[in-house]
């Protein structure tokens, strides 16, 4: 399909293109909307380490290495166990009650981000409740603070501290409605150039007009007794000859 013939077939048909993005619009918002709207607390840790005789490359190689290992420790049961017995006042019951419930929601609490070789730690925590997403994000920061040793060998040589306080988000940031209601407009419009590109609409056959019904009228009658007959004294072929002779003699002679 040309390109000329298919945006003259979007305009033509602009009415099923601007209902199929709607329909795009109503399933991702109610597949958005189900879900349970969700604030983010972000805090930064820093990870150093105090090594007599290190160069600094081994150093920082090694808060690397230590920002990757708590990264991931963070989403494991005794870590969980750890930051919720930490003395805040979190609501357990939010996590549920058997171990496999726990585990899924948690790990859909909390994000955890090493930031390249700084030794920076980033701490996100997601909850519907701002108050609590505060209270874990401050039992997490508290709980890498003091146990951290539990995960690692470098004992009192390992130091954490906060170097941003957790801070809420102002709005909800999960789902993500921006990016889900843009990823819709670009499932609307791209379903219905497909929609239009592959399986174009029978064009509607155009019924001739109707025509008017003609009346022909009988033409009358001629009435030939009208006219006056034929005069009786025209030359016949029988008086012909007498009438006009007939030449005689030599042709030059004639046409003299």
């Amino acid at each position: 399909m040309e390109l000329e013939v298919f945006w003259k077939n979007i305009k033509k048909h602009r009415n099923t293109v601007v209902g199929i993005i709607l329909i795009s619009f109503i399933l991702v918002g109610s597949a958005t909307f189900v879900q349970p709207l969700k604030y983010s607390v972000k805090s930064r840790l820093l990870i150093s380490q105090n090594i007599s005789g290190a160069d600094p490359y081994t150093v920082s190689k090694s808060n690397q290495y230590l920002s990757n290992l708590f990264s991931q420790v963070v989403y494991s049961s005794s870590f969980f166990n750890l930051a919720t017995s930490a003395g805040f006042n979190i609501d357990t019951s939010y996590f549920g009650n058997d171990y496999k419930t726990q585990m899924k929601v948690w790990k859909k609490t909390i994000e955890a981000r090493s930031v390249g070789d700084t030794g920076i730690m980033e701490i996100y925590i997601y909850h519907p409740n701002t108050y609590q997403a505060q209270q874990i994000a401050m039992a997490v920061n508290q709980t890498l603070i003091s146990k951290s040793f539990n995960y690692q060998q470098g004992g009192d040589q390992v130091a954490i501290s906060v170097i941003d306080q957790p801070l809420t988000s102002s709005f909800p940031v999960k789902p993500n409605l921006i990016l889900n209601f843009t990823a819709a407009l670009i499932l609307g419009v791209a379903a219905s150039s497909l929609w239009i590109y592959f399986l174009p609409l029978k064009e509607h056959k155009r019924q001739p007009k109707k025509q008017n019904n003609l009346v022909y009228q009988e033409l009358p009658e001629e009435n030939y007794s009208a006219y006056s007959a034929a005069p009786t004294n025209l030359p016949t072929q029988e008086n012909q000859a007498e009438n006009y002779p007939e030449p005689q003699g030599n042709i030059n002679n004639i046409l003299r």
